[in-house]
């Protein structure tokens, strides 16, 4: 009994470093393509030219492209969301350049 306990630890600690591998090895990634002006350059127009998350998705009298338009916004949002979580100053960054001097 006390082992089938201890498997059951050690399976839950193997699963959390696997996460924490996860998110490290991810965050890299965002280092990586936030490192030089042409990354953030890209990622700020992916996010807020390409999936619009500083407008409104509601097109009047067309609930299909509200949707579409809300799943494109949704989609920068978690672009968004990701990079402030990994890299915050980095974000700042990417607006300073592309949004405030743009």
């Amino acid at each position: 009994m006390s082992q089938d306990i201890f498997d059951e630890e050690v399976e839950t600690a193997r699963a959390s470093d696997e996460k924490q591998k996860e998110f490290d090895d991810a965050s890299k990634d965002v280092d990586f393509i936030l490192a030089k002006p042409r990354g953030r350059r890209w990622l700020y127009h992916m996010a807020y030219e390409n999936c619009h998350v500083d407008r409104q998705s509601h097109v009047r009298g067309d609930p299909e492209s509200s949707a579409y338009n809300e799943g494109g916004r949704a989609i920068g949002l978690a672009l968004i969301e990701d990079i402030k979580a990994r890299s915050p100053s980095a974000y700042m960054k990417m607006l300073e350049e592309n949004a405030f001097n743009g």
